[in-house]
């Protein structure tokens, strides 16, 4: 197109704002110009890209303002004009999409709150028991880590594969440090395990856990029938 003739308004032929000489003459002028017609299809990108984002994010039973397409300038044109249209139809599209955003984040806010039950938390750490003393080696269990209320860890232990104790006898479960043997006694564990809340300062000053068989004798002690014990 040569610099003596005006600019035809794009965005306004593209949203019928155009009276029809001049929607004729623009017509027109974009059979003879190959720049105008390029130009004409980023504009009518952009259109299109700000009417699918307010149809996607805007309120369905409630009609939204679209942001003004960027008018053409009506002096000559320069070369970094097609860039410049094409930044200001990306910069509506932004508009739209943030101001669709923000929206949406008020809606779930209202929303009721959901009735799916919230995920299991994660184990902080994790640790095998393995069989002991005289006990069959295939025999085994879990002890689990959790974050509990402020410096306490809950102590969960798993001893699924252990036989039934049978008649008076039980398991037990104690906090051991190898190095030294002391043994803090945590509880009774049933059949499948149990779980014990333990402090923060405890805890640390033992790195193993050791499941015993106890006698219903009154002794308060270990039996020193160890059958299950692990590292920290």
């Amino acid at each position: 197109m040569s610099s003596d003739m005006e600019h035809p308004d794009l965005a306004g032929l593209l949203t019928g704002d155009l009276d029809s000489a001049e929607a004729v003459a623009a017509g027109a002028h974009l059979e003879t110009c190959e720049q105008c017609r390029a130009e004409l299809v980023e504009v009518a990108v952009g259109h299109a890209l700000l009417r699918r984002s307010a149809r996607t994010l805007g309120d369905p039973g409630r009609p939204q303002d679209l942001p003004s397409l960027p008018p053409p300038p009506q002096a000559p044109r320069r070369p970094g004009r097609r860039r410049a249209l094409a930044m200001a139809a990306a910069a509506a599209v932004v508009g739209v999409l943030v101001g669709g955003a923000v929206t949406a984040v008020v809606t779930q806010r209202e929303e009721p709150p959901s009735a799916s039950p919230s995920p299991a938390p994660a184990p902080v750490a994790v640790a095998p028991l393995e069989a002991y003393g005289e006990v069959d080696p295939a025999v085994g269990g879990e002890v689990e880590l959790y974050a509990a209320e402020p410096g306490h860890t809950q102590v969960r232990i798993r001893t699924g594969d252990l036989s039934p104790a049978g008649g008076t006898r039980f398991y037990y479960a104690w906090l051991l440090d190898p190095a030294t043997n002391k043994m803090l006694p945590l509880g009774q564990v049933g059949p499948e395990g149990g779980s014990f809340d333990v402090a923060d300062s405890i805890l640390a000053s033992y790195s193993a856990v050791d499941i015993s068989l106890e006698d219903d004798d009154g002794d308060p002690g270990h039996s020193v029938t160890s059958v299950l014990r692990g590292d920290l």
